[in-house]
């Protein structure tokens, strides 16, 4: 890994940011959640979103070829008319794209990438292959599409962290008080709001307070990376684990638990953060929880439970290699995350595409 963080420059309303799909092709299987989408990420951020050219593909389970979708990347960064990189949605196949990006040439145009869940590996792979500042945060498709527009806290959050500009350490992440779970079709697109609902409380799982770089995963999505060169090294973080929706089962985090664990990627760690289940009980929670404090039981860093990460909406924004404080139930981003604001940008640059 670089020694030297390498911070993107904030983002800021009239910005052009590309909208990528490295894993999955839900742009192109929901069109008409993607257009909504974009329009809502150009109207509660003043950003302006450009698809790339292979972004609305859909191949199997793919969006596109490892290939394209590299290019797809790799165009986004040295293009000099875009400011950032918003992922459409995460999936199971951006590792493919790693072995073809060239992380000299993104470390030399560092750009904001933001996604979440299979996006995991990009972002790992940025930070420890070019130092890059990343950040695991809402995605186009599943927060910027949803009815009748995305959650205040999740834009709210983004807003505060990669559009601030200040320089300023962004500060303790705020408390949600409310929990969205609610499944509507995507095909359907059903025009509603979804239901919520109080949020559960933040659980302290182990007492304590750890400081160190912030990163954050997919649990499932982060084994992928075991044993490659774009394995982050996890000693002295603080360290999110985002758990996916769909069925994740404690048995499926207690496996991959014990291939972190076995792996060595627990020991020495400064704290670690839970991301709330979605669709869960108290009884499922209780059973994950006791399972995550299985798998630490022989460390004594602090550990978090029930937090505004990952697949739960609404979701924080949490930027990796970032300094950052666990205190009990407080996650403080205690460095800033980009650039002081610039001079404005004149809208030049070619376009990713005109579609």
């Amino acid at each position: 890994m670089n020694a030297a963080l390498v911070l993107p420059e904030a983002l800021r309303p009239g910005d052009r940011v590309a909208v990528a799909s490295p894993s999955w092709g839900g742009a192109g299987l929901f069109p008409g959640r993607f257009d909504r989408a974009l329009a809502a990420l150009h109207a509660t951020t003043g950003l302006v979103p450009v698809p790339t050219q292979h972004a609305r593909d859909s191949l199997d389970w793919r969006s596109a070829t490892a290939e394209d979708r590299a290019a797809d990347l790799m165009t986004a960064f040295t293009d000099p008319g875009i400011r950032g990189v918003v992922c459409a949605i995460g999936g199971d196949h951006a590792a493919q794209v790693l072995p073809l990006l060239d992380f000299d040439t993104i470390r030399a145009h560092p750009k904001p990438l933001i996604g979440y869940s299979d996006i995991t590996v990009l972002n790992h792979a940025l930070y420890a292959a070019a130092g890059l500042t990343s950040f695991y945060g809402p995605a186009l498709l599943p927060q910027f599409g949803d009815h009748p527009g995305p959650d205040p806290y999740t834009v709210d959050h983004f807003r505060r962290v990669v559009m601030a500009g200040t320089g300023q350490p962004s500060g303790p992440v705020p408390r949600a008080g409310h929990v969205v779970e609610e499944y509507l079709d995507w095909a359907a697109d059903e025009p509603r709001q979804r239901e919520s609902r109080p949020a559960p409380p933040r659980t302290v799982l182990r007492p304590g307070t750890g400081a160190g770089p912030l990163l954050a995963a997919c649990l499932p999505s982060a084994i992928q990376l075991l044993g490659t060169p774009w394995q982050p090294d996890y000693r002295g973080h603080v360290l999110v684990l985002d758990l996916p929706d769909g069925g994740y089962r404690p048995a499926d985090a207690d496996r991959d638990l014990t291939q972190l664990r076995n792996a060595g990627l627990l020991d020495g760690l400064a704290g670690l953060v839970l991301g709330r289940l979605r669709l869960s009980s108290d009884a499922a929670d209780r059973q994950m929880h006791e399972v995550v404090l299985r798998a630490v039981q022989s460390h004594d860093f602090p550990v978090l439970g029930n937090f505004e990460t990952g697949h739960t909406d609404p979701m924080a924004t949490l930027p990796l290699g970032v300094p950052c404080v666990l205190s009990d139930a407080e996650l403080t981003l205690s460095g800033p995350a980009t650039l002081p604001g610039r001079p404005a940008f004149p809208p030049q640059g070619k376009l990713l595409t005109d579609d």
